[in-house]
């Protein structure tokens, strides 16, 4: 398992009911969206999302996405190391995706 997610459920948000935490490694290399390149390691993402009759669905590009720590490769006693760490970042990270999609 290279990722580690949780939910959140939200009444204040425009069009989700639930804020997905990930934290999750990934290969980094080159964006074929942004052209920019992005280091190998572990980040810890928020997202919006939406739960009806067992179905989830989002926004693609919706939420932010924070960088932890850099490595060369997966190993389950680092995931337990990035989801430790993400606890001090998650506030910062949820506190700007609620402003983002906040209801009218």
């Amino acid at each position: 398992m290279k990722e580690v997610k949780w939910r959140i459920e939200r009444d204040d948000l425009k069009d989700a009911t639930h804020l997905e935490v990930s934290v999750s490694y990934d290969l980094g290399g080159q964006s074929y969206f942004t052209g920019q390149t992005s280091p190998r390691g572990y980040y810890l993402s928020v997202k919006p999302v939406t739960i009806r009759d067992n179905t989830v669905s989002f926004n693609l590009f919706a939420g932010r996405r924070k960088f932890l720590f850099e490595t060369e490769r997966f190993n389950k006693k680092q995931l337990n190391f990035a989801v430790g760490l993400s606890k001090s970042y998650e506030d910062e990270l949820i506190t700007a995706v609620v402003a983002e999609n906040k209801a009218a």
